[in-house]
């Protein structure tokens, strides 16, 4: 299913806010004045250099410099924003999803939907399309997409009796319970308090909803029922010692990857990029480790979320909305750069046909019955993505508080639950100390 898009009116009157942050930019236009035109493009990944010069030699009425910038936190996103302020910012970037809402606030991207047409847009996944989408307005194309799914440690689940992965998060408790039992450093996984969007795409797949727009305000549900769900079934596992915690800031560092790689983390909920980082830190466990979907909170359902992906969007100032979302479009349909996309650089594309090419490759690092071992891949096709989920016009607030707030409940033994209403109330307030219009939900 779709993301519901957000109805434009709450951004409307963001908008206003921040008009001064385009004051030296100038306006958006086609400006081809019969010459070639120049774009430059910022995205996080080396390739793109291959895909601009393929684009080249196909446009020669329009040329495009492609830069590799630093991805790391706090570099790239306030450079893309400094750039807009200063008059010298890209005209295409990449913006991760979570980012859009944050730019579109600020006025930072253009709206291509009169250059980009339906038939272009339903080449792409719903959900991810809806990402872009906010009321009648567009502000980039989808990228790659990061469904989420269970990759595990087959041999140690067997190691624990457990024969099969859970399907349901009663089941994961279960499990966790005969993982803990194999010994006193033996966890089903870890959990991270400052890992924000690992969590926000479990409560998205739980069908809690933090962000939705009313009118002219932003509504806030961050203390929802569903929200409450969650939080309280991790809870329940930090409190009886079945997940790390001790290593758990150092995700994606030395302590948490040996872990991976001694079975001691039996497993990780991630997105489909996640192989990537199994294959490379738990290199001893070559054949050891499958992927299954995400355990389920109802029966039958194939329910799960995005935890990573972006898109290409013209970025605002520009000179060349016409000739910038030409090239958005060519970047993410063309085949001879989603096929660079696929292959090199690894995308789990949001284009759909290009998303065939990632369902037919097995991978011998995964135990599986597939010859060759499992396609990985294959387990993301099919998941429902639930509607409604909406990312906030400043992220970054957001992903402080809840860090922040989730790490003194470890740290001082109080609930993850109990610090919800905390983080909503704080989010309404640093959104309406920017004139932002906010209110909590029901």
């Amino acid at each position: 299913m779709a993301s519901r898009p957000l109805r434009a009116t709450a951004l409307v009157s963001v908008l206003l806010i921040f008009t001064s942050l385009l004051a030296a930019c100038g306006s958006s236009s086609s400006g081809s004045g019969g010459g070639v035109v120049n774009l430059t493009f910022w995205s996080f990944n080396q390739q793109i250099t291959d895909q601009a010069d393929a684009f080249n030699k196909t446009h020669p009425n329009i040329h495009v410099t492609a830069l590799k910038e630093p991805s790391g936190f706090g570099q790239y996103y306030p450079k893309v924003l400094s750039a807009i302020k200063a008059g010298n910012a890209p005209d295409v970037a990449l913006i991760e999803y979570q980012y859009v809402p944050t730019f579109v606030s600020r006025g930072a991207l253009v709206d291509i939907s009169q250059y980009i047409p339906q038939s272009v847009r339903q080449q792409f996944d719903p959900a991810a399309i809806g990402l872009e989408t906010f009321g009648n307005s567009l502000y980039g194309l989808p990228q790659d997409t990061g469904p989420e799914g269970l990759f595990y440690n087959a041999k140690v689940f067997a190691q624990a009796g457990i024969t099969a992965p859970p399907t349901s998060w009663t089941e994961y408790a279960a499990d966790a319970v005969k993982i803990h039992a194999l010994g006193p450093n033996y966890y089903i996984t870890s959990f991270s308090p400052t890992n924000t969007g690992w969590f926000q795409a479990l409560m998205w797949q739980a069908g809690a909803i933090w962000f939705t727009t009313s009118g002219n305000s932003w509504v806030v549900n961050i203390n929802s029922a569903q929200a409450q769900q969650v939080a309280g079934f991790w809870d329940n596992l930090i409190k009886q010692g079945l997940v790390d915690t001790a290593t758990a800031d150092g995700d994606f560092q030395s302590g948490w990857n040996n872990a991976l790689d001694k079975g001691t983390i039996a497993s990780w909920i991630s997105a489909v990029w996640g192989q990537g980082v199994v294959k490379g830190d738990a290199a001893d466990q070559k054949g050891n480790w499958a992927v299954a979907p995400m355990p389920q909170w109802t029966a039958g359902n194939n329910d799960s979320a995005f935890w990573g992906g972006s898109g290409i969007s013209v970025i605002a100032g520009t000179k060349h909305a016409k000739e910038a979302a030409e090239f958005v479009q060519w970047y993410l349909t063309d085949s001879t750069s989603l096929n660079i996309g696929v292959q090199q650089i690894g995308w789990y594309p949001s284009n759909l046909a290009a998303r065939q090419q990632a369902l037919t490759t097995p991978d011998p690092y995964f135990a599986g019955s597939t010859p060759g071992g499992q396609i990985v891949d294959k387990t993301f096709a099919s998941v429902n993505i639930p509607s409604g989920w909406a990312f906030p016009p400043d992220l970054d607030a957001v992903t402080n508080f809840e860090g922040n707030d989730f790490n003194t409940a470890i740290t001082n033994n109080l609930t993850l639950v109990s610090q919800l209403p905390n983080i909503q109330n704080q989010v309404i307030t640093d959104l309406q100390s920017q004139g932002i219009t906010a209110k909590a939900g029901n």
